[in-house]
């Protein structure tokens, strides 16, 4: 009968986690779905990867976007766009650079863009491939997901998940 307790009182205590962790998720998830709706863009939030944007964005700073029309757009402006497909093998799928060149070809908008710390890009974005308009810049925050992306981190991640179980036993 005490075993059927002990039983009892584990998934008692295994459910008490579940609800924390859950308790703690939720919040982020919420504040998420709200940027999304008041940003108007599906993916408000994404993660400086490289330092062609310095030294205004650093690796590790979390970039905020909101939706735009390319009309919109202005030289100067900061936005995220899908690489042209003929690109796709040696850029990112998607590049935060600033605008340096607006262009109406037969109705249709081009923008020619730069990193801050790069040469001129040498393709023009059509307007199709615009994602959104940088609105702010939160420095560094993104710096422990970067770190959780490479193997090091991997490691380091598995082991505070892993050794955390075997505390107290006596194989």
């Amino acid at each position: 009968m005490a075993e059927g307790g002990s039983h009892h009182h584990e998934r008692l205590l295994l459910l008490s986690k579940v609800k924390k962790i859950c308790l703690c998720f939720l919040p982020l998830f919420l504040g998420y779905l709200l940027l999304q709706n008041t940003l108007n863009i599906d993916d408000p939030l994404a993660v400086s990867t490289g330092r062609s944007m310095e030294p205004n964005i650093h690796e590790g700073d979390i970039l905020v976007f909101r939706g735009v029309r390319p009309e919109e757009i202005e030289v100067g402006d900061v936005i995220l766009f899908e690489a042209p497909e003929e690109m796709g093998e040696l850029l990112p799928p998607r590049i935060t650079h600033r605008v340096t060149e607006i262009r109406h070809v037969n109705g249709d908008i081009f923008f020619r863009t730069k990193g801050d710390n790069a040469p001129l890009d040498t393709y023009e974005i059509p307007a199709s491939n615009i994602v959104g308009l940088n609105v702010a810049v939160i420095p560094y925050v993104g710096l422990p997901l970067l770190f959780a992306q490479r193997p090091v981190g991997i490691i380091v991640i598995l082991f505070l998940v892993v050794a955390p179980q075997f505390r107290g036993y006596e194989g």
